[in-house]
């Protein structure tokens, strides 16, 4: 299966590994169901598990029929219309044509099981993303058939309001709950505050030099939020698309992006929604 890079790797390590450098640095990856089910009590790195029907515009970016395989997360805003990150598309978009083998399911905690699976027609990636410095990443997923609202599944509030630093916010996954650790067959979740931009900046600019890192994307606060909790605790690969919402009124603020290696004590990096409302109005169906 094709490999998406889910953290900025270290030169090193991808020698050692014998990876191929990314095109791109964002989160998104291939899980499979047995690599999720081999480890029930898995957590989002330093998160926990979410209640059942906590988070009823969760979805899950699927590749495979028999076969399932989580890339990437995403958040329903209508019932045609699915949000996400643009590089969670980068392998299955080509020849201006949406791969007939990635599916969305929704209504489910458990991204392998339940819910409602749907077939996707079209996508639209925002017109000036930059796959290498994962700027204005943000893609929209459309639906072949309706997405049926009920107890469990509905449309996420979006929050056009700037969001600064100290906002409590919550960040949901199925994705990695380690480095090189599984991700979880459960919907996991984790608050934490936001940042200012210009913190997140320097911080950024200091992780880069702490962690010895090569070449790292510069922090655009305008489009970009950020998130700090501490050390040990984040995103991970598998997370990318999945929505940041705020903890009191749960409107979604935030698209999970890109990071650092996973829960580094660096900031995790989201598009921010306040940015791109206009183009959001545009496009939902």
């Amino acid at each position: 299966m094709a490999f998406k890079a889910g953290i900025i790797f270290i030169t090193l390590v991808l020698g050692c590994l014998a990876i191929p450098t990314p095109k791109s640095i964002g989160l998104s990856r291939f899980f499979d169901s047995e690599d999720f089910e081999a480890s029930p009590d898995s957590r989002i790195v330093g998160g926990s598990v979410a209640a059942a029907g906590s988070h009823p515009w969760m979805a899950g970016l699927l590749v495979g029929d028999t076969v399932r395989s989580l890339y990437c997360g995403g958040s329903v805003l209508s019932q045609r219309t699915v949000l996400t990150a643009a590089h969670c598309l980068d392998d299955f978009y080509s020849f201006g044509t949406l791969s007939s083998s990635l599916r969305v399911i929704v209504g489910t905690n458990r991204w392998n099981r339940g819910g409602q699976t749907l077939a996707l027609t079209s996508n639209a990636t925002h017109p000036h993303y930059v796959s290498w410095t994962l700027k204005n990443d943000i893609a929209m997923l459309y639906t072949a058939s309706n997405i049926i609202f009920n107890n469990q599944v509905r449309p996420v509030t979006l929050n056009f309001n700037y969001i600064g630093g100290g906002v409590q916010a919550r960040a949901v996954g199925w994705g990695r709950t380690s480095r090189f650790g599984p991700g979880s067959p459960q919907l996991l979740e984790l608050q934490m505050p936001t940042i200012d931009g210009q913190r997140c900046v320097r911080d950024v600019r200091q992780a880069k030099i702490d962690l010895n890192m090569g070449f790292v994307p510069p922090v655009d606060p305008h489009i970009e939020l950020c998130t700090f909790h501490s050390r040990g605790h984040g995103m991970c690969q598998g997370d990318s698309g999945s929505p940041l919402v705020r903890a009191d009124d749960g409107t979604q603020i935030g698209i999970v992006s890109w990071i650092f290696h996973c829960a580094v004590g660096a900031p995790d990096m989201f598009v921010r929604i306040s940015a791109f409302q206009s183009w959001i109005n545009q496009h939902i169906r």
